[in-house]
């Protein structure tokens, strides 16, 4: 299975831990939001008590709890897409991860060519805040100094890096101390902004103005042969009663023509239901899925499906059949039980 981009990016040396109180920052006084470049520091010759002392206290950090979380980054199409690094466990990891979208942060250097960070060059959160699940960040004056074409970009970038976060279901953005009601340069509205504004939005040809509803679909792009990453989509479809068979169907469907990104479920694959049942969406295929390996199914298939599907619903697992029977196999993945998405994101390997 191809390497995949978007759960993991090793940010080798980079692990900087900002000060702060509370998850998402101080609450007394805002802290400037800037990473503290490495220090330089005078070697002390080999064996002596310093270089003891310094061994010991690389040791201490080398034993420091560690945490994935998500930034939102373009890549070379221009796609908002979610890459998974690894922060040190500490207070204001939301901070953290706005500060690793900053254009021109040393994150920014560990992409992949052709890959940038999303939020102006010098920004820095000046404070965050949360209440009933509404973050309120607060960004420097350099916030102001993008294209007009990154705007949506910028918002669905921080909207959805902040609503990894459970305590977050929405976001409100404000400029040096003063809330905002519309983006700066194209005046787009950014109240309450939520993953049901979508991300990487796009029309289905088929769909009538009054008549639409959001679907949010994972399909695939690549760097090269062996190194792949999934992108979020949401395209708006016509109004249906089983939201969960559009989805799958949808991904069936695959990209809008023309457009760089591919689905590994083939448009030859049927799906025969989809329904939820408690917290378990059931997906049920016929047997054309099972064609990928000697009877095996397409692992990337499956799990476009399972990011899919538990992103458009309130369920938390994905149960696979096959003409009625969960005897699915693909992959490091025991598809014969249901499978959740924090299963995906930990089996990917690299």
């Amino acid at each position: 299975m191809a390497r995949r981009l978007f759960l993991l990016s090793a940010f080798m040396g980079l692990l900087f831990v900002l000060s702060g109180c509370g998850l998402f920052g101080p609450k007394d006084a805002p802290s400037n939001g800037e990473i503290d470049p490495p220090r330089l520091q005078s070697q002390p010759a080999a064996g002596s008590d310093k270089v003891n002392e310094l061994s010991a206290d690389q040791s201490k950090k080398a034993d420091k709890p560690v945490s994935m979380h998500k930034v939102y980054v373009l890549d070379t199409d221009g796609f908002v897409v979610p890459w998974e690094i690894e922060l040190p466990k500490s207070e204001g990891m939301a901070k953290q991860v706005l500060n690793y979208m900053v254009q021109g942060s040393e994150a920014e250097k560990s992409l992949p060519p052709g890959f940038r960070a999303v939020l102006p060059k010098g920004t820095k959160v000046l404070g965050m805040t949360i209440k009933d699940g509404v973050a309120t960040v607060d960004f420097s004056p350099e916030f102001k100094k993008y294209k007009a074409e990154d705007e949506q970009k910028i918002l669905d970038a921080v909207t959805w890096a902040l609503t990894e976060f459970d305590a977050v279901k929405e976001v409100n953005i404000w400029i040096n101390g003063h809330p905002q009601e519309v983006m700066p340069v194209k005046g787009t509205p950014i109240s309450h902004l939520s993953r049901e504004n979508g991300i990487n939005m796009e029309l289905s040809d088929a769909v009538k103005p009054g008549q639409a509803m959001p679907v949010t679909l994972y399909f695939q792009n690549q760097v090269s042969d062996n190194l792949t990453y999934f992108v979020p989509v949401t395209r708006l479809i016509p109004e249906t009663d089983n939201k969960g068979l559009a989805v799958v169907k949808q991904l069936i469907e695959g990209p809008k023509q023309g457009s760089p990104l591919f689905s590994a479920l083939l448009p030859s694959m049927n799906v025969k239901s989809v329904k939820q049942q408690k917290d378990i969406m059931i997906v049920d295929f016929d047997n054309k899925i099972l064609s990928y390996n000697q009877g095996q199914a397409s692992p990337d298939a499956l799990e476009s499906v399972v990011l899919s599907l538990t992103d458009n619903s309130s369920a938390q697992k994905v149960q696979i059949m096959v003409d009625g029977k969960n005897t699915v196999k693909a992959g490091a993945i025991d598809y014969t039980k249901p499978v959740t998405r924090s299963m995906i994101t930990d089996s990917q390997a690299y």
